[in-house]
């Protein structure tokens, strides 16, 4: 074993040797700028290099937007395929995706991943040129996501498109910005051409921009307190560092902002089918927000600090490595250096082990803070993470340390427990059973590290009235570690909840719980309406002990569409409430469901979903059987005739069906076509005699779907719970699950278990004897199979 210190650099470039091997470590810490051809295992500028970046970042009220476009090149005579990493802020969301065939804009469509990833493969195979974007690993929490690009022409370009929104936090009446630029595993990355355009508009006058990078010298256009626009422009630019600054907001008390939108539904081409949903009333959204100052604080302006007892965790298992290390020991240094000889401190290093600095806490003096900083860079990296066992040692700890003003624990890892459980609700549960004994103590967790797992640290954080905050290896600490220990051992503005009489007819608002918020701080609640009027709105909490309310009369408009934005963080609100849902108590078919179609009105891209762009009419290849007889697609508005000339000699012309928004067109396939992969060609003319030629893909497949099952158990009791697990053809559209006197049970996809799974509740008054599940699947060609399974029911009676 060797010195902290000393294996910090040494121990990045291990991780890089292990990661090739494992692969799956090293995609999950790349960051943005990151272009690897599928030929080699990092990248490499004399294959693929990224030619040109534009980056525009447009900040209304918090909101920012931020799109991003990027011409990748091709120096070799063979096409490549590439995938490109980066990373979005822990509250960002992607929300476009598109690449380009020559001059034409092949917009993404939100597909579940499993589809997705089967599209793009056949696409691939056929050198048509399509874009996937989806979340990196399986892991929910991630904020790494991938771009895969195929093919890219010998000598040739890629053009791709991004765009996704994050809302940005305020901090001691401050905010922060960062676009990553800097790569974290495979040193400094070069683009032949970068420019940045930026735009910032506030409800409240802005202070100058504080830029914590000295790469990007951005040009003002415009630097007045209500609106900022600023450019760069460079070439041969090496993306060593992100682009990171802040600005102050001058709010001089507490105010109480309110946004609402109501315009046309959103309706998804499934609701399109049903009369009901596409004549119904569309819902309104709103963002009810308030911006604390009951200090009435100028911005960047921290309150004094009461007396505390603090006791600091530092992960010191093998994940924590590279730069990660480089960032938390930075983050002990900056909370010790913070404490003052009238707090009280001790702290503990954890792994598969705990180690305490000291047997008693101390006043947190000058040389105790620099034994205790010695101390750390004396241990060494080892082993992995039992989470739950040293949240209950160190919660003993704290609560035996003299207690001066708040307990606070300090919590800094990256969340990726290995060892004991490693479940999250399990961890939050000993945790809390730990912590409920004797004053209770506060969590204050910092995160460090693209995987860090912002599941399980935000709720061990919720569920002590603390708070959470995360960051990238790669970016600089100044701002967020700052806001960080402004607010350890100090009262926060708590219990908030928004409330609002009835005539508001609100409903699916979020957060769904009482909140915690800091004075200096912003804390919105979004939620929907049915109906326009007037609502009487109120937040309301405590801060220092004093009841706190802040109130306002509302128009809920009948249709106000300047802030379309508030629509999408509704959704991305109700998706991440279940997908929380989901951490705690296990994925649902309901709320999978739920995501899934959030996503796809929506467009943004979830743990279950990916955007694919290629040309529309590829995107949904047609599965018949021989001798069906309907052709569908859908084609732009500005269409006027379609064609389709079929691989066996017939031609047909395709008719509009108005209703539906689709060509169709019967037709009759041979029944002597093997199965397999065919095209027809389709032949368009527009509004204005242009002619346009596309190929319509669609597969003949007369075999039923293989099925493989099993049963959680063979013995069970009446009014149990049955796990059905089935894996089936890629094809395979539906699965259910039978038996008598039994509700049939849908079998939907896990990405969990790699399989299908459903679930069969036993009858409760089912009388004791054996009994047949039978299990049926049918395909996109609507071929059909069914399997028999014997169980033996022990009846109650």
């Amino acid at each position: 074993m060797t010195n902290i210190l000393s294996i910090i650099r040494r121990l990045a470039r291990m991780t890089s040797i292990v990661g090739l091997l494992m692969l799956a470590p090293v995609l999950a810490d790349a960051q943005s700028g990151v272009l690897i051809p599928s030929s080699k295992d990092a990248p490499d500028p004399s294959v693929l290099s990224l030619d040109e970046m534009v980056v525009n970042v447009s900040i209304d009220n918090q909101f920012a937007r931020v799109r991003v476009i990027q011409i990748f090149g091709n120096h070799t005579d063979q096409a490549q395929e590439g995938k490109y990493i980066f990373a979005i802020p822990t509250t960002a969301s992607i929300s476009d995706f598109a690449v380009w065939d020559g001059d034409v804009r092949i917009p993404g469509v939100i597909l579940e991943n499993r589809r997705a990833e089967e599209l793009y493969r056949d696409l691939a195979l056929q050198e048509i040129d399509p874009g996937l974007l989806g979340q990196e690993g399986e892991d929910q929490d991630s904020t790494v996501f991938r771009v895969k690009l195929a093919p890219i022409p010998g000598y040739g370009t890629k053009r791709l498109e991004l765009e996704y929104s994050e809302v940005l936090r305020v901090e001691n009446l401050e905010s922060f910005f960062s676009f990553p630029f800097r790569p974290a595993d495979y040193g400094a990355q070069k683009i032949g051409r970068l420019q940045i355009r930026l735009q910032i508009a506030g409800k409240f006058p802005m202070t100058e921009l504080s830029f914590k990078s000295t790469q990007y010298r951005l040009s003002f256009i415009e630097n007045r307190p209500e609106y900022k626009s600023a450019g760069f422009d460079a070439n041969d630019v090496d993306l060593t560092e992100d682009l990171a600054f802040s600005y102050g907001i001058a709010v001089p008390e507490t105010a109480f902002e309110f946004l609402a939108y109501r315009a046309m539904e959103r309706i998804s081409a499934d609701e399109l089918r049903d009369p009901r949903l596409a004549q119904r009333e569309p819902d309104g959204y709103f963002e009810a927000s308030a911006v604390f100052n009951e200090g009435r604080r100028a911005p960047g302006e921290a309150e004094p600090a009461p007396p505390r007892s603090v006791l600091v965790m530092l992960d010191t298992s093998l994940s924590m490595n590279g730069e990660k290390l480089d960032r938390a020991f930075e983050t002990v240094e900056g909370v010790l250096k913070s404490l003052t000889p009238r707090d009280t401190f001790n702290l503990i290093l954890f792994n598969d082990e705990v180690t305490s600095f000291s047997k008693d806490a101390s006043a947190a003096t000058a040389s105790q803070v620099e034994s205790a900083l010695g101390f750390v860079k004396s241990s060494y990296l080892s082993g992995g993470t039992d989470f739950a066992a040293a949240l209950e040692r160190a919660t003993g700890m704290l609560k035996a340390m003299p207690s001066k003003g708040q307990r606070s624990l300090v919590l800094i890892t990256d969340g990726n427990s290995s060892l004991g459980t490693t479940k999250m609700r399990l961890i939050v549960d000993r945790f809390n059973k730990a912590n409920e004994a004797g004053p209770r103590a506060r969590l204050c967790v910092f995160g460090i590290g693209t995987d860090t797992n912002i599941g399980l640290l935000s709720e061990l954080a919720r569920s002590s009235r603390g708070f959470f905050d995360w960051t990238r290896q790669t970016d600089d600490l100044s701002f967020k570690l700052k806001s960080f220990l402004s607010k350890v051992g100090r009262e926060p503005i708590d219990s908030l909840k928004l409330q609002a009489n009835e005539s508001a007819n609100f409903y699916q608002v979020y957060p769904d719980y009482d909140s915690t918020a800091y004075d200096g701080t912003r804390l919105s609640f979004v939620g929907r309406y049915k109906r326009p009027g007037q609502a009487a709105l109120s937040i309301t909490g405590s801060s220092s002990g004093r009841p706190l309310r802040l109130s306002q009369q509302v128009t809920l408009p009948d249709k106000d569409d300047s802030h379309p934005h508030v629509e999408r963080l509704w959704a991305r609100a109700r998706v991440d409430a279940l997908l929380r849902q989901i951490a705690l108590e296990g994925e649902t078919r309901e709320a999978i469901d739920e995501i899934i179609a959030l996503s796809k009105k929506y467009k943004f891209v979830t743990p279950y979903t990916s955007f694919l762009a290629a040309p529309r009419s590829l995107l949904r290849p047609r599965v018949i059987r021989p001798g069906d007889p309907v052709l569908k697609i859908r084609a732009d508005q500005s269409i006027t005739e379609v064609t389709a000339v079929f691989p066996f000699g017939l031609t047909k012309q395709l008719s509009y069906i108005k209703s539906e928004d689709i060509w169709e067109t019967r037709f009759i396939a041979p029944r002597e076509m093997s199965d397999g992969v065919y095209k027809c060609r389709l032949i368009l003319l527009d509004v204005k005699g242009r002619a346009y030629q596309e190929e319509k893909s669609f597969v003949i497949d007369s075999r039923p779907p293989r099925l493989q099952a099993t049963l959680s158990q063979t013995l069970v009791h009446a009014g149990d719970e049955l796990a059905i697990t089935v894996r089936a053809d890629n094809d395979t559209r539906a699965i259910a699950a039978r038996m008598f006197g039994a509700l049939p049970a849908p079998v939907v996809w896990s990405a969990k278990a790699k399989a299908s799974v459903g679930y069969l509740r036993i009858p409760a008054a089912l009388p004791s004897g054996s009994y047949t599940i039978q299990i049926t699947a049918d395909d996109f060609a609507h071929n059909s199979s069914t399997i028999e399974m014997t169980i033996e029911v022990v009846g109650n009676g």
